[in-house]
C-alpha cells in the first residue's frame, strides 16, 4: 500500500482478577504438586475471575487503563477489536459490551477468535485500519475467562490456564510518539488433524450443546501436550528470527511473547542462541491467559521499564488452529 501512515502504540493497560489459584491449591484438586507444575511450565500461580467478572468487564477495565495511559477519551475511539475465545455470549460480541462499558459512543467493533494467537491477529488488523487512514484511534483488547472452559479434573490443562485482560490503543505514530510498528504477520495451518492439538469439542454447530456433552465435559479444553510443545518451540524461534533479520539482532531490546510455557521459551532461546533474559516473562504469576497474555505481558514490561527506548521489541504468539503471528515495534 502506498503512502501508508506510520502506526504507534499510544497506550497500554491490563487487568488481573484478585483471586489467586496457586499450585498448592491445585494439589487439592488433582494429582499434582507445586514441583511437578513448576518444573514443566514455570508457573507458580494464576488468577481466577470471580462470578461477577466476565471477559467483557475485565476487557473494559484494561481498555480504560490503556486510554488513560494514552490520554485519549473514550469518545475519541473509532474502532474496538476484541480478541477472545471466551466471550460473554455467543453473540453479540464482546466488542459491543466493551464499547458500552467504557462509553465509546462513536466506535464500531468486532471480535476475533484465534485462541492464543488472537491478540496478535487483532493487532495486525488494527494496524491496517490506522495505516490506511480509515481510523486514527483503534483499541485492541485481549481478554479471557478461561476458568469457565477448564476441566479442573484434568491436570494437563488446569495447571496452565488463567484469567485476565490487556489492551493497547493504536494511533498514527505522530500522535502515539512511541512503539512504531515495523512489521506484522499472521498465519494458519488448519485441518482436522490439528483440532486435537488444542480444542473445545462441543458448543459449536458441529456438536451443539446437549445434556450428554455437558456430562462428558466436552465444553472444556483438551490439549495434546507434546504436539503443542514442538509446534510452539519451532514457531517461536522462527518468528523471532525472521522478524529481526532485516534489522539485526544487535538492535533487539526485548522479546515479549505469548506466555505459553517457560520451558518453551527456554528451548526457543536455545535454538536462537539467545539469552533467556532477553525475554520478558510473567507466566509464573498468571499462567497462560491466551489472547490476554501478550497485552498483559507488554503492559507489565512497559511499567517495569523493561522496553529499552529506541530498541526493537518483538511479540510472537502461537496457538490452536494451528495459528501463529508476530508484531515488531521500535520502542
Amino acid at each position: 500500500m502506498k503512502n501508508r501512515i506510520p502506526v504507534g502504540i499510544a497506550g497500554l493497560g491490563a487487568y488481573a482478577p484478585e483471586k489467586v489459584l496457586s499450585n498448592h491449591d491445585l494439589e487439592k484438586l488433582v494429582d499434582t504438586s507445586d514441583e511437578w507444575i513448576y518444573q514443566r511450565t514455570g508457573i507458580r500461580e494464576r488468577r481466577i475471575a470471580g462470578p461477577d467478572e466476565d471477559s467483557g468487564s475485565m476487557g473494559a477495565i484494561a481498555a480504560m487503563r490503556a486510554l488513560d495511559d494514552a490520554g485519549v477519551a473514550p469518545e475519541e475511539v473509532e474502532l474496538i477489536l476484541c480478541a477472545t475465545t471466551t466471550p460473554d455470549l455467543p453473540f453479540p460480541t464482546n466488542a459491543c459490551h466493551i464499547q458500552h462499558k467504557i462509553g465509546a459512543k462513536r466506535a464500531g467493533g468486532f471480535d476475533i477468535n484465534s485462541a492464543c494467537s488472537g491478540f496478535v491477529f487483532a493487532f495486525n488488523t488494527a494496524v491496517q485500519f490506522v495505516q490506511s487512514g480509515t481510523y486514527r484511534n483503534v483499541l485492541v483488547v485481549g481478554t479471557e475467562k478461561l476458568s469457565t472452559i477448564v476441566n479442573y479434573e484434568d491436570r494437563n490443562t488446569c495447571v496452565i490456564f488463567g484469567d485476565g485482560a490487556g489492551a493497547m490503543l493504536l494511533r498514527p505514530l505522530e500522535d502515539a510518539g512511541r512503539g512504531e510498528v515495523l512489521s506484522t504477520s499472521i498465519s494458519t495451518d488448519g485441518g482436522p488433524e490439528q483440532d486435537s492439538v488444542l480444542m473445545v469439542a462441543a458448543g459449536g454447530s458441529r456438536m451443539p450443546a446437549t445434556a450428554e456433552t455437558v456430562a462428558l465435559r466436552q465444553h472444556t479444553m483438551i490439549m495434546g501436550g507434546n504436539k503443542v510443545y514442538r509446534f510452539a518451540v519451532s514457531t517461536f524461534a522462527k518468528l523471532v528470527k525472521e522478524s529481526l533479520e532485516p534489522y539485526g539482532y544487535e538492535q533487539l531490546g526485548r522479546i515479549v511473547p505469548h506466555q505459553v510455557n517457560q520451558r518453551i521459551v527456554e528451548a526457543a532461546c536455545e535454538r536462537l542462541d539467545m539469552p533467556v533474559d532477553m525475554v520478558f516473562s510473567n507466566i509464573h504469576k498468571y499462567g497462560n491467559t491466551a489472547a490476554a497474555s501478550v497485552p498483559v505481558a507488554f503492559t507489565e514490561a512497559y511499567r517495569e521499564d523493561m522496553l529499552p527506548k529506541g530498541k526493537l521489541v518483538v511479540s510472537a504468539a502461537f496457538g490452536a488452529g494451528l495459528s501463529w503471528g508476530h508484531f515488531l515495534v521500535r520502542w
